[in-house]
C-alpha cells in the first residue's frame, strides 16, 4: 500500500480578511508545494456560518511531508499576522481519496 500524507492547517478568521488568505495560497502557497516532488493536491475550505469563519486547509503527499514543513510554517506565520490568530497544524495518514474530472472519470484515486 502506497504511504499518502496529509497535512491540515486551521483557524479562524474574519470573513473579511479570507480574500487575503486566498491570495497567500495562490501566491506563495501552491507554486511553492508544485515545486515538490511529492505534492498531490491541495483544498481550502470555510465553513458556512458566523462572523469568524473557520478555514481548513490541507495537502496531501505521496511519501510524507518532507520537504514541505518550511512552506507550511511560513503560511501559518502569514495566517498569524493576517488574523491574529494561531492556526492548529496536524498531520494525518490518508485513508482514501477519490475526485472525478468533468466527465465523471477518476483522476485522482489514492492510496
Amino acid at each position: 500500500m502506497q504511504t499518502v500524507k496529509s497535512r491540515v492547517v486551521s483557524f479562524f478568521a474574519d470573513a473579511a480578511l479570507i480574500p487575503d488568505i486566498v491570495r497567500s495560497i495562490d501566491e506563495d502557497v501552491l507554486p511553492r508545494y508544485q515545486e515538490l516532488p511529492h505534492f498531490v493536491s491541495f483544498v481550502a475550505l470555510r465553513s458556512e456560518t458566523g462572523p469568524r469563519p473557520e478555514v481548513v486547509a490541507i495537502s496531501v503527499w505521496r511519501s510524507g511531508l518532507e520537504g514541505s514543513e518550511e512552506i507550511s510554517e511560513a503560511f501559518r506565520d502569514e495566517v498569524h499576522r493576517v488574523t491574529g490568530t494561531t492556526p492548529s497544524r496536524r498531520g494525518y495518514d490518508t485513508l482514501r481519496i477519490v475526485a472525478y474530472d468533468a466527465d465523471g472519470q477518476p483522476c485522482v484515486d489514492l492510496p
